[in-house]
């Protein structure tokens, strides 16, 4: 089956999730206010309020999913594009407190940082198949060596959907550190980035660069691409006490993808 076929059942399936029904539906930007009872109880599901997860530092590609029992802090290649001060903040604050740091195969945002290296540093990665998937993999042991966490790398094989393309149709940029999509059913959540780094103490500035980098990969050559079109745009749906305020933030960071991209919030 040729790319552009794979491409067209992804879109067809996740067209068919509960959630973006209900978007398509609203009036305004404040989806809290527009699900039915039995929606908000599905939705409500989707909070881990009890605490009793363990913390896994895995990145925001929509293609790794935490395990049963375990809380996804979603970040784009587990912090390998922070600045070294981001980095610095993020171990002296979760040290101790984190039980696995997993990169994975094809991880974009490993790439991206790979491609930043001098000619010199690249040398060091040549070992394996994929240079930037074994700079992702060593970073990402380091980090983990670093916070007391555990450390593994997630092959193709383990994640979902396709290594050629990601299936993306939203982001959910989230200041809740409650919120675990992983709860919600395939029927009512299509699949998704999640970069929840501003609930766990990273700096918004930042997290504004990392919402650029994964809105880019989702509407780019290697997600759905120009099936986003202002009539069937990309969604974004920041989550919070504060969800309004940081919607503000999430438009500000995404102005160059103009309407293709459109822009939602639910406060808790």
């Amino acid at each position: 089956m040729e790319q552009s076929e794979l491409l067209k059942n992804a879109w067809e399936e996740s067209d068919k999730t509960q959630l973006i029904g209900i978007i398509r539906e609203a009036q305004g930007e404040d989806l809290g206010k527009v699900f039915a009872p039995e929606q908000k109880k599905i939705w409500d599901s989707a909070f881990d309020t009890e605490q009793k997860k363990e913390k896994v530092l895995i990145c925001s590609d929509e293609r790794i999913q935490p395990a049963p029992g375990e809380f996804k802090m979603g970040v784009a290649g587990q912090l390998i594009l922070a600045p070294l001060d981001v980095q610095t903040k993020f171990i002296h604050d979760w040290k101790g407190k984190i039980k696995f740091v997993r990169s994975h195969s094809g991880c974009g945002a490993a790439g991206l940082a790979y491609q930043k290296l001098s000619p010199e540093e690249k040398n060091q990665y040549q070992d394996g198949d994929n240079p930037a998937d074994e700079y992702g993999k060593l970073f990402s042991a380091d980090l983990a060596s670093k916070l007391g966490a555990d450390f593994e790398h997630i092959p193709f094989s383990r994640m979902r959907g396709s290594e050629d393309f990601h299936d993306a149709r939203m982001i959910f940029w989230s200041a809740d550190p409650e919120f675990d999509p992983s709860e919600l059913d395939n029927d009512f959540l299509p699949p998704h980035f999640l970069a929840n780094g501003l609930a766990y103490g990273l700096e918004p500035e930042y997290c504004k660069e990392e919402l650029k980098i994964l809105s880019g990969i989702g509407l780019g050559g290697h997600g759905f691409g120009e099936l986003f079109t202002p009539d069937n745009p990309f969604y974004v749906i920041s989550l919070g006490k504060n969800a309004k305020e940081i919607n503000g933030l999430a438009k500000e960071a995404l102005k160059e993808f103009g309407d293709r991209v459109k822009f939602k919030y639910i406060k808790r």
